[in-house]
């Protein structure tokens, strides 16, 4: 039997708090739409951003990697050797890495030296389906090209191993990419561009002063 005393909670309840209805639902599902739509665009660009950061991380150690390597030539030989082929700041062709760049000492030889492969992932070389695989356009843009053992500068431009794919139209070394108006990463810009100095062994002050001298 029933006891009459024991009442239902809800009998006890306003009749305002006795559950949601269908309306405060619905309302609910809006307000939290409206707030992801608010959101979503700001986290987008953030994630953007901070690959994009990486990959110009990435470049940058590139890019400082081969500069080192040429700086660090042992001898006249070896500084003509290294030395860019390229005077004329003009941008590469996405045909240019049509091979892998394997060649020992890291220059595209089907460029004629005028491209660096900068392997950083798994497979030898590098290839236009590569995320992380740096490609190097290293300029003269200063000094005599037929004599690099008396010093130069040095212009480098560190693209991305898939901007050569066909249908990208690759820009010339003047400018690099920007991380905060371009979260995403223009593929047709270099990700980093740098100048520096490179001076044959025992060279002074006064020997880059006359080398710059118009």
């Amino acid at each position: 039997m029933i006891n009459p005393n024991k009442r239902k909670l809800n009998d006890y309840l306003p009749v305002s708090e006795s559950g949601y209805t269908i309306l405060e639902g619905l309302m609910a599902v809006v307000v939290v739409s409206v707030m992801l739509l608010a959101i979503g665009p700001v986290i987008a660009f953030s994630v953007g951003t901070r690959v994009q950061a990486k990959r110009v991380e990435l470049a940058t150690q590139a890019g400082k990697s081969y500069i080192d390597w040429v700086k660090a030539a042992p001898d006249a030989n070896a500084i003509k050797e290294r030395a860019p082929k390229q005077t004329a700041t003009t941008a590469p062709a996405t045909g240019d890495l049509a091979g892998d760049c394997t060649s020992k000492d890291g220059y595209c030889t089907t460029t004629d030296k005028k491209l660096y492969c900068v392997n950083l992932d798994e497979e030898a070389g590098c290839q236009t389906k590569s995320p992380v695989d740096m490609v190097i356009q290293p300029l003269i843009t200063s000094g005599d090209a037929t004599t690099p053992e008396k010093g130069y500068q040095m212009t480098v431009g560190v693209y991305r191993a898939n901007s050569f794919v066909s249908g990208i139209t690759l820009q010339a070394a003047t400018k690099s990419d920007s991380l905060t108006t371009n979260a995403l990463g223009n593929r047709s810009l270099p990700l980093v561009v740098m100048k520096t100095e490179v001076l044959p062994s025992g060279a002074t002050f006064g020997d880059l002063q006359k080398r710059l001298k118009p």
